[in-house]
């Protein structure tokens, strides 16, 4: 439906018959990476070049990652534009969001293979770029697992619960990079990212981090920061990630941090 019913809808639009010749089509989200259900909205991404993007964008908020819809037999379609460029600055930066969407889409519509020349090297799942993006995450886990020490010493509640999510998403990403399975870090990342091998492994372990965050409400005095159990349990789980990263090759603990792979 997408390719037969959705391209065409989208082609014969004003702001995109005039540039139908230099616009790419391509499925994005749920229903690229085989998430979706019977539910699901159908997204695509025209892409094309930035001279093109201003001629056609106007003053659609699609840069603020506001997609335009409309529906198609009763099917919700999701749409935007984006600059190759802009995608591939956004891949460059190992931007989390972009590397998973644009490292599983379905090319609808590619004239003069445009997108695959522009972004097929970049989208692809390459040895080097797992190894970088894992290596900078499980490097900042580490560092940012110590964080935890000054914020119980200072009772900050709030700084706890803060760096904890943190951890536990770290802890995801990193597993499922280990696993080398794609995740989603916007949402279902706990689903998509425990699915292989390592992810089933630490699965319980992962989940008893949540119980752990759920106490963090009661700390009050010196006996129940003392009794907290989340850093026990978050250092049992770097330690079989980084045995595994280090079994698989990759190194762990960098020389510098990559800010970047802080989560905000």
């Amino acid at each position: 439906m997408a390719k037969s019913r959705c391209v065409p809808t989208l082609q014969s639009l004003p702001r995109f018959e005039a540039h139908v010749e230099h616009l790419s089509f391509i499925l994005v989200g749920s229903a690229a990476s085989g998430l979706c259900t019977e539910d699901s909205d159908i997204d695509i991404a025209v892409a094309c070049d930035r001279e093109t993007y201003q001629a056609i964008s106007r003053d659609t908020p699609w840069d603020t990652g506001r997609p335009s819809e409309t529906a198609i037999e009763g099917v919700q379609l999701h749409y935007h534009a984006i600059s190759f460029d802009d995608i591939e600055e956004r891949l460059k930066a190992l931007d989390d969001v972009y590397l998973y969407v644009y490292s599983n889409v379905l090319v609808l519509h590619d004239p003069g293979d445009q997108y695959a020349r522009r972004l097929g090297r970049l989208t692809a799942r390459t040895p080097e770029l797992r190894k970088q993006r894992l290596e900078d995450k499980l490097d900042m886990l580490i560092r940012r697992s110590t964080a935890l020490e000054p914020c119980l010493a200072v009772r900050d509640v709030l700084a706890i619960s803060r760096i904890c999510l943190e951890l536990i998403t770290l802890c995801l990403k990193i597993t499922a990079l280990l696993d080398d399975v794609p995740f989603d870090p916007r949402k279902r990342l706990f689903k998509t990212a425990l699915g292989g091998r390592l992810g089933q492994r630490i699965e319980d372990r992962t989940r008893g981090l949540f119980a752990s965050i759920g106490t963090v409400g009661d700390l009050a005095d010196d006996a129940d920061f003392a009794g907290f159990s989340f850093p026990d349990k978050i250092q049992e789980i770097v330690k079989i990630l980084s045995e595994e990263a280090s079994k698989q090759g990759f190194q762990v603990g960098l020389e510098s941090p990559d800010r970047r792979h802080i989560e905000q």
